[in-house]
This record gives structure tokens, C-alpha cells and sequence, in this order.
């Protein structure tokens, strides 16, 4: 049977990917009250089917969020972004059938100013995911 990546198995790839990166900030996959900044937190925002004759094949929209101080100055999440990208260049890993065929930022999306002075960046990616051939019969 021809089932599509559990996507909490995503999840996992993606925190395990900036985990083993960025050692000093927390990664998250959700953002819990009162916690303290900077932290990373990862959101899965959709998923949609890649046409294809021959394989079948998902393309995976997250959004990777970091929080900073921004009472200063912008250049603590700046700094972050960048670590997060950086990050983003190692190849996410996905269980035994999945292939990870293309990891794609899909650049900053947006940078907020919320009103405690923290400042919040935004940063997508596209990761086409293929997992079974498919036959004529």
C-alpha cells in the first residue's frame, strides 16, 4: 500500500535537522506561554500533491519561526534567521520509503514586531517528498 509521510514524521526530520545544528537556542515544535527567548518553533502549514507520471510525490509547506529580543536593535533575530537558514542546508531525514527529492527555502516571509519588544521571523521551505512508484497496468 502507497501511504503519503506521517506528518509528524516530518516534524521530526525538520526539529532533529536544527537540533543537531543549533545547539544553544531551544527548537520547539509548538510555542508554549511564558517562554523565555530566543526559541525556534516549527509549523507544518500544508501539503500538496506534486504532479508526476511516475512517482508519487507530495511538496510539504513549514514554516520555521524564531523569536528574539528586539528591544535593542533587529540584529538578534537577523542573527537567528541566519542560524536557522544555515541549519536548513543539512538534508532533512525521513523514515525508510520516503525520499527526499527537494529541500527549497522559500525565503523570509515576514518579520514582526510584536508589543513586548520581541521581535518574530518567519522562514519557509518546500520539501518535496516522493514515496512509491507508480504503474500501468
Amino acid at each position: 500500500m502507497i501511504e503519503q509521510l506521517a506528518l509528524s514524521d516530518l516534524l521530526s526530520g525538520v526539529l532533529k535537522v536544527l537540533r543537531t545544528t543549533i545547539q544553544d537556542i531551544p527548537i520547539l515544535d509548538y510555542v508554549p506561554k511564558n517562554q523565555d527567548i530566543p526559541f525556534v518553533n516549527v509549523e507544518v502549514v500544508g501539503v500538496e500533491p506534486v504532479p508526476s507520471k511516475t512517482l508519487w510525490k507530495d511538496k510539504y509547506i513549514i514554516y520555521i519561526h524564531g523569536w528574539a529580543d528586539g528591544s535593542e536593535s533587529s540584529v538578534p533575530v537577523f542573527d537567528l534567521a541566519d542560524k536557522i537558514r544555515e541549519a536548513m542546508t543539512n538534508a532533512v531525514q525521513l523514515p525508510e520509503g520516503y525520499d527526499l527529492l527537494i529541500q527549497k527555502p522559500e525565503g523570509v516571509q515576514r518579520i514582526l514586531q510584536e508589543e513586548d519588544d520581541v521581535r518574530h521571523v518567519v522562514i519557509g521551505y518546500a520539501l518535496t517528498v516522493t514515496y512509491g512508484f507508480k504503474m500501468k497496468i
